[in-house]
């Protein structure tokens, strides 16, 4: 029996998830200039050349993989896409990359890990800058909006405090509260801005 158009591309997305899991975790382990395109192959247990007709480039796997997490966390930034940051959308969007990163630690750990190496900081700042531009410019307006007499310096400070807290949560499984732990996050954002302020 023949299989169905939907068969056919349920098929195709799953290899692909294969090839960017497999090539996650080889770039995170070897370096992304270590890893050949060769080795994704033969890990996910497949030829090269399918490989190739999934992605152009060993570069286009790692813009994808980079692509997935950035997307990941900001789909929930900006919910309704006006530009302007409310306490609750700020609220709503951190407790949301938290549940995310807490539903996939694995990819998380990886992606993190693979973020470190300074070709890969490099290539998603150049796919980045623009948006990263525009987050930090909303990010800063509601910074003024909230109190801060130093939305620019408060951005790095926030920035900082998140990054952390992502790292934590996502290499120390087993908070006996997790809710508790980004409810703690929230207040320690909120005592810096207020502090800053009186």
């Amino acid at each position: 029996m023949p299989r169905s158009e939907k068969q056919y591309k349920q098929i195709r997305e799953e290899k692909r998830e294969l090839i960017l899991n497999t090539a996650l975790e080889l770039f995170a382990e070897h370096g992304f200039h270590s890893t050949s395109i060769e080795q994704i192959a033969k890990k996910a247990g497949i030829s090269k050349g399918l490989t190739y007709n999934y992605f152009e480039s060993k570069k286009s796997i790692l813009d994808k993989i980079l692509k997935t997490g950035f997307d990941a966390i900001y789909a929930n930034f900006d919910l309704n896409q006006d530009g302007i940051l409310t306490y609750e959308e700020f609220d709503f969007f951190i407790r949301k990359s938290f549940a995310v990163m807490t539903e996939n630690r694995s990819f998380w750990k990886l992606y993190f890990s693979l973020m470190m190496q300074p070709v890969v900081t490099e290539a998603y700042m150049n796919d980045y800058r623009e948006a990263s531009v525009n987050l930090d410019n909303i990010l800063i307006r509601f910074l003024t909006d909230i109190g801060s007499t130093d939305a620019q310096k408060d951005i790095l400070i926030v920035s900082s405090l998140l990054k952390g807290a992502y790292l934590i949560i996502v290499t120390s499984p087993g908070f006996a509260d997790e809710e508790k732990y980004v409810d703690t996050i929230l207040e320690g954002f909120q005592r810096i801005i207020n502090h800053k302020n009186t």
